[in-house]
């Protein structure tokens, strides 16, 4: 019994353009891939960032709602009271801007002198740097983010007086506008 024994293949028999044309398939392959993970991870990361706002949102609703529940609960004739706020906007961060170059310039033209003034201002972030090279834009201020709408059941909303001093209570707090603020009437169970 004769067996044969396998023929081996060695890099000779592939030929140096096959062997080349496999390496650039694989880094071709390696780049497509590689862009394609660049690009989910920036994406995760605008979806993480988008939730991280989301939940500071909901968590600064939330803080709202319970201080005007618990405010209005305790004012006399509106009894038990439920509140929901809508947000038009997000929080917003006013970065520092420097202002960096100013230039004024005049042209002469075919030998009339012509006055053209050009004005060119650019501004810059300022950006603070700590010891270990992390960096940050400087924030000036950050403003709140701006209510939409306010509804408020409460079971003394039947009384005309009652529904007017919560209506004009909500206004003062928040500096809402009587349109975007509806006061109603809580269904008692019975």
């Amino acid at each position: 019994m004769d067996k044969k024994m396998p023929k081996k293949i060695s890099l000779k028999d592939f030929g140096m353009e096959k062997i080349i044309l496999i390496a650039i398939a694989g880094i071709v392959l390696l780049a497509a891939n590689f862009s394609e993970w660049k690009n989910s991870s920036s994406k995760t990361s605008e979806k993480q960032e988008k939730s991280i706002e989301t939940s500071q949102n909901d968590a600064y609703v939330e803080a709202l709602e319970n201080k005007l529940v618990h405010i209005l609960e305790n004012v006399d004739g509106v009894g038990k009271a439920e509140v929901m706020i809508t947000l038009k906007s997000s929080k917003e961060s006013v970065l520092n801007k420097d202002l960096s170059e100013e230039k004024q310039t005049e042209e002469e033209r075919s030998g009339e002198t012509q006055k053209v003034n050009k004005n060119q201002k650019k501004q810059e972030e300022t950006i603070l740097s700590d010891s270990s090279g992390n960096s940050a834009p400087y924030v000036i201020k950050e403003l709140e983010p701006e209510i939409s709408g306010i509804v408020i059941s409460c079971e003394g909303a039947g009384n005309k007086v009652v529904e007017a001093s919560v209506l004009e209570a909500v206004q003062v707090l928040f500096g809402v506008s009587a349109n975007h603020i509806k006061v109603l009437k809580m269904e008692v169970a019975k």
